[in-house]
């Protein structure tokens, strides 16, 4: 009896150890996807803020933004995926309508 309830309780602190470690595991996921929108994010504010041409400037930057969607998408879900692509297609659409449907054509797929 008392060898089961030690199995029983190191049973209990092995599941706990993974939990943390699994929460410790996706805090820096979290933390590792917020940096890369961050940075896509003032590389693309930067670009829009410069001098034209946009366009040349702007499309590799959202194809590296719908890349970090992709990567991403089961993190973020659904509904954040297609409110990213939205509000980043209004965004960029004043600047480069061909980027603007990048992103819509992408949300499009969610």
């Amino acid at each position: 009896m008392a060898a089961t309830k030690t199995v029983g309780v190191l049973l209990i602190a092995a599941a706990m150890l993974v939990g943390c470690r699994e929460n410790e595991q996706s805090a820096a996921e979290k933390a590792a996807m917020n940096a890369r929108f961050a940075e896509l994010d003032y590389a693309i504010s930067n670009m829009t803020l410069s001098a034209p041409p946009y366009q040349e400037n702007l499309e590799p930057l959202t194809d590296q933004y719908v890349e970090a969607i992709r990567k991403y998408a089961d993190d973020l879900g659904d509904g954040e995926v297609n409110r990213r692509l939205a509000e980043k297609a209004a965004e960029l659409a004043p600047f480069c309508l061909p980027c603007a449907d990048v992103l819509d054509r992408e949300r499009e797929n969610h």
